[in-house]
């Protein structure tokens, strides 16, 4: 998700390897001579350009701004001045945004906000308000500014996103080559609509088509302090691709970063890793909509991780169970993964065809066996409440649970689908396919809906999960990732000597949720 503000990692050149490594960037990148090139001529003149990450939620921890990096190392690459500031979560360090904006001349403010919301019907939070916010401080302090945002957020939903932010523009999709272009646009006097889009009909984001060919993101460059980010369960962020081709019905994915998989070079992925080494982390954690898919590639960065002698305690999230292997296994474990999040999603034949998942629940048995094998844990998430879903296809999937998933295997459940614009199931409902019983609309977030099916409602499916809960104190509800207690013991956990990850200790969470807040 590298739009401007997504979510992320990192690059550094090593001492004997920088004139190499160096040499390989120069080809690498084609995209940012057309740029540097056109400053150089004169035909557009440097600007400064202040980079903020907008992400406010701290729940259930932070997510460091990958996005933004990458897109903040391409505006620089590309001639211009710039400066990072990260989200200024406190009054003191709103004061020094404010100062910032007034004292360092930015011509343009780029503005990166991951998410919209927290997708959570039991517990809804917007995350635009925030923004709003910052947006108004830095016009007041710096009038003529000019406020372009990005980001994730920005792709999925720009209208709502231009309506409750208020900035000039709005950005689609990724922003490493389209932002210099917007500013150069701008520069030349050319009057821009707010929603900025590939397409001049369509609302196409923009995509960078060669991916191999981006400049570093350097995330711990423009990040000095990465601590706040690397507590609770995060790692310090990797990608290794963008797109997914998959077609689950729920997923933004494909509107973010398109239907087809960009690679990254696994060089590229190494080199970011043996920088954020030099700077003392210790914890990683690959981002991509699906590590292992496609198996090939997943295996080339692990080969080449491997030739570096970069061991470290990795985390592949989003692990698809429909291509696992003993050769992948074995080379994650290689490395030092110790641990993986497994999205499941349903242990329901018939909820997985309608979540057109490319695997059966059959696969979820072959994943058991394979972490079993390989001494692995693994978080499985599941979401339960979709198209179809019955209490029939809810006892299937709890069974599956109840069978297969011990401690100190974890599981996290979702109950609900929230409908985001863009994803397939919102296409679904625009074309009228669900009946009005299928759908919530948060009475204080007049137009976001929910899809719950008919058959197991919230308040019966919320009780549902939580009687399993009591018995099974391994499993973690969505809306509990929220509470006042999970972040008092993720702080707990992150002064003390406790070894990630932290959802291996969910029983124990559990036992003491229950202890402060009795049912």
């Amino acid at each position: 998700m590298s739009t401007i503000g997504s979510t992320q990692e990192a690059l550094r050149v090593g001492g004997r390897h920088e004139t190499s490594v160096q040499l390989w960037r120069a080809m690498r990148a084609p995209h940012q001579a057309t740029a540097s090139a056109r400053l150089k001529q004169g035909s557009a003149t440097p600007r400064r350009v202040l980079f903020l990450n907008a992400n406010e939620t701290m729940r259930p921890y932070r997510v460091a701004p990958l996005g933004l990096a990458f897109v903040a190392s391409a505006v620089r690459a590309a001639g211009h001045k710039v400066r990072f500031c990260d989200y200024p979560q406190s009054r003191s360090k709103r004061r020094r945004f404010c100062r910032m904006v007034a004292e360092w001349p930015a011509d343009y403010l780029a503005v990166g906000i991951r998410n919209l919301d927290n997708s959570d019907f039991h517990g809804f939070e917007s995350y635009l308000a925030a923004p709003r916010s910052l947006v108004a401080e830095a016009r007041r302090a710096r009038p003529a500014l000019r406020v372009i945002v990005g980001g994730p957020a920005a792709t999925v939903d720009p209208d709502l996103v231009l309506r409750e932010v208020l900035p000039d523009h709005v950005v689609l999709g990724e922003g490493e080559e389209s932002l210099p272009e917007v500013i150069a646009r701008i520069e030349a006097g050319e009057s821009l609509p707010p929603i900025l889009k590939a397409n001049g009909v369509a609302r196409v984001p923009f995509r960078v088509a060669n991916t191999s060919g981006l400049e570093a993101p350097r995330l711990y460059e423009w990040l000095p302090n990465l601590a706040p980010y690397l507590r609770g369960d995060a790692g310090y962020p990797l990608q290794t691709k963008r797109g997914c081709p998959l077609k689950c019905t729920y997923c933004t994915y494909g509107r973010i970063e398109g239907k087809r998989y960009r690679f990254l070079d696994p060089r590229a992925v190494a080199d970011e890793v043996e920088g954020a080494m030099a700077h003392g982390i210790k914890d990683f954690e690959f981002v991509d909509s699906t590590f292992n898919l496609p198996l090939r590639h997943a295996l080339e960065v692990l080969t080449e991780l491997r030739a570096r002698g970069l061991f470290a305690n990795y985390v592949g999230t989003g692990i698809n169970p429909s291509k696992l292997s003993d050769e992948l296994f074995a080379a994650m474990r290689d490395i030092g993964f110790g641990s993986v999040i497994l999205t499941a999603e349903s242990a329901s034949d018939t909820m997985l065809a309608s979540y057109k998942k490319d695997y059966r629940r059959d696969r979820l048995f072959v994943a058991a066996d394979l972490l079993e094998k390989h001494g692995m844990k693994a978080l499985w998430v599941f979401l339960l409440g979709g198209p179809g879903e019955t209490p029939q296809t809810v006892a299937e999937t709890l069974e599956f649970i109840e069978r297969r998933i011990r401690s100190p295997h974890a599981v996290y459940i979702t109950s609900g689908i929230r409908v985001y614009p863009g994803s397939p199931i919102s296409d679904d409902v625009d074309a009228g396919l669900f009946a009005k019983e299928d759908l919530r609309t948060l009475d204080r977030s007049s137009g976001l809906q929910f899809f719950y099916s008919s058959a197991t409602p919230p308040v019966w499916l919320e009780a549902r999960l939580r009687a399993f809960q009591r018995k099974h104190p391994h499993v973690i509800l969505s809306c509990e990732g929220h509470s006042i207690v999970t972040q008092l013991a993720l702080r707990v956990m992150t002064w003390l000597p406790f070894r990630k990850p932290y959802w291996q200790y969910i029983p124990a969470l559990n036992r003491a949720r229950r202890f402060f807040l009795p049912a």
